[in-house]
């Protein structure tokens, strides 16, 4: 949060507010303090757009969120030494850039929301404009306290502008937080329209939605703890309720990652292809590495992947799922050479990248005895497998080898500047929704309606390629089958998506451990290790790893249920001391 560099840098004076327009700025320059900005609609809108700004900033969806919470159970990291090799391997440190730029970042929505609803108080606007731009501001802030809940469970509180009397603050619980963000989002429910210019402002169906969303988490944290959350549960039904039907499903699964979405089934969006001076950096993290580019100007680096452990788990549970093409990148022509074609795990170009031979190691590689579908065990030592392709899995270096998929969902053919993707960024759709309901009902005993939940999912996913099979409709199951029927699935459905960090910890230990064993039992992941074992391999960017060695103790566990509370926070904030870190850190 750093606030002591926070408060005077947000209090500003006015120079000039831009025209309103459909466009976000990152660095909204105002005076938060005058009058003059919040009793003109036209200024007071430009506010209003400026701090949905501010969640597109670097810190947060633009690059730093992706990279501080890579270690999602879909993601691979890079082996810098640093940031993204400690994260993937779930040995993120409280000094760590990212966590203090995510803390700041979503510390910025909260001080801007917060001078947005003060100034709006002495406005000499008409009622119902005052009511609307509020909302807005708690929406935000309730988004905020919402994702600071998830990822560091412990946060300030924070309602009125930073002033000398409130610079420094403790700690409060994670539920005081939540209810801090239910609070906000309730009231936004109550006061946002039902329809708003554009797709990037929240309305009422919205805030309804991500109530919902709050209570069943609350709820799913509760349960984890061995508490009784048929309350929290029964609350997530009726704000749920509300907002279910008022959005829908994209008829094809794949038409939501195009550059420019605004599909219906968007709940809340960062407009970055509408924004002026936020830029989703995502073919810098999760574009090709070696020089070779998909849409940038500029070289990506290869830093976030797709785990092949998570790959192989979706594709051996449903092989011809539609969803599997959208989600992870296996061939793509370098935008600075079109003619060249290149590929990655589990498809290998066997010729060269002007006259490519495609192999798809996953559909033709022979196996060992006793592998499964959802975790090939290859016979590497099988002259079936191509020459090149065997080399390439016994190469005892650590250069890039190209064996885990990209993030198709993150990346545009378009081209950018810099390392930059021209696309809106969905952070919460209806498919999200349907199956968090659908876990909601199953909590609460009525199996029908969760199967109806989540039965919609899979049969939009199955008809997003005719003639496709999978994913098959679910027929009923017990409800300890359903949950975790549920979990994996929103694991397939989101696969590459924000928010992924806090869906596989909402139920504690458990179901973090069944994620973490995905990738250290994974046996090709294992091959590599080993090789780079036994070779001495402790250098180079693109090693394997198991994680802590493959002792997945309670205490590695629980400490990683949380993000640390930044290291900056606890020095900075007189009132936070070096116990109140979360456990294990």
């Amino acid at each position: 949060m750093k606030m002591k560099f926070n408060i005077t840098s947000l209090v500003v004076v006015l120079v000039s507010i831009v025209s309103i327009s459909c466009s976000l700025e990152e660095e909204p320059k105002y005076n938060l303090t005058s009058t003059t900005v919040f009793n003109n609609q036209t200024t007071a809108e430009s506010v209003i757009m400026q701090n949905y700004g501010w969640l597109g900033s670097s810190n947060l969806y633009g690059q730093q969120l992706h990279e501080g919470t890579l270690n999602n159970g879909v993601y691979w990291g890079r082996s810098d030494g640093d940031r993204f090799e400690t994260t993937a391997r779930y040995n993120i440190y409280a000094a760590n850039n990212s966590i203090n730029s995510i803390w700041s970042g979503f510390y910025k929505v909260i001080s801007e929301s917060n001078y947005l609803i003060n100034g709006m108080g002495g406005s000499t606007l008409p009622a119902a404009y005052k009511a609307r731009a509020i909302a807005h501001a708690r929406f935000l802030r309730g988004f905020a306290y919402f994702q600071l809940a998830n990822l560091f469970g412990k946060a300030v509180i924070i309602t009125e502008p930073l002033s000398t009397s409130n610079l420094h603050n403790t700690l409060s619980e994670r539920t005081a937080v939540y209810d801090q963000a239910v609070n906000d989002l309730i009231f936004s429910a109550e006061n946002l329209p039902s329809t708003e210019s554009m797709k990037g402002l929240a309305t009422k169906d919205a805030a309804n939605a991500l109530v919902a969303k709050c209570y069943w988490m609350m709820a799913n944290h509760s349960q984890a703890d061995g508490n009784d959350a048929t309350a929290l549960y029964t609350l997530a039904k009726t704000y749920g309720d509300k907002a279910i039907g008022k959005f829908t499903l994209a008829t094809k699964f794949g038409d939501l990652w195009v550059t420019h979405s605004n599909s219906s089934e968007s709940i809340f969006q960062i407009n970055f292809t509408d924004a002026i001076g936020i830029n989703l950096r995502a073919s810098y993290n999760f574009g090709p590495s070696n020089g070779v580019r998909i849409a940038a100007l500029q070289p990506s680096f290869g830093n976030i992947k797709i785990d092949r452990a998570f790959y192989d788990l979706h594709r051996g549970t449903y092989p011809d799922d539609p969803r599997i093409a959208s989600t992870y990148l296996s061939k793509y022509v370098n935008a600075s050479n079109t003619a060249q074609t290149y590929c990655t795990y589990p498809l290998f170009n066997t010729g060269t990248p002007t006259a490519p031979v495609i192999y798809d190691m996953y559909a033709s590689a022979p196996r060992n005895i006793g592998n499964t579908a959802t975790n090939p065990d290859y016979d590497f030592t099988s002259t079936t497998i191509p020459i090149s392709v065997r080399n390439t899995w016994n190469n005892n270096t650590a250069n890039e080898k190209s064996l885990n998929p990209l993030n198709n969902k993150m990346l545009s053919t378009v081209i950018a500047n810099a390392q930059y993707d021209p696309k809106n960024l969905i952070l919460f759709r209806y498919a999200d929704l349907l199956l968090l309901m659908a876990d909601v009902e199953n909590e609460l005993n009525n199996g029908g309606q969760a199967l109806t939940y989540l039965n919609q999912v899979l049969t939009r996913a199955r008809n997003s390629n005719t003639g496709a099979t999978y994913p098959q409709s679910q027929t009923a199951l017990s409800k300890d089958a359903m949950r975790e029927k549920i979990f994996f699935e929103r694991m397939f459905e989101m696969a590459g998506e924000p928010n992924l960090f806090e869906d596989i910890r909402r139920r504690g230990t458990t179901y973090l451990k069944k994620v973490m064993e995905l990738h250290n039992n994974n046996k090709n992941v294992q091959y590599r290790y080993n090789l780079e074992i036994a070779n001495n391999i402790t250098s180079g960017q693109f090693r394997d790893y198991i994680l802590n060695n493959g002792v997945l103790s309670e205490d590695f566990l629980k400490k990683n249920l949380l993000l640390p509370i930044p290291l900056n926070e606890i020095n900075s904030n007189d009132k936070i001391f070096p116990e109140d870190q979360n456990f294990g850190y």
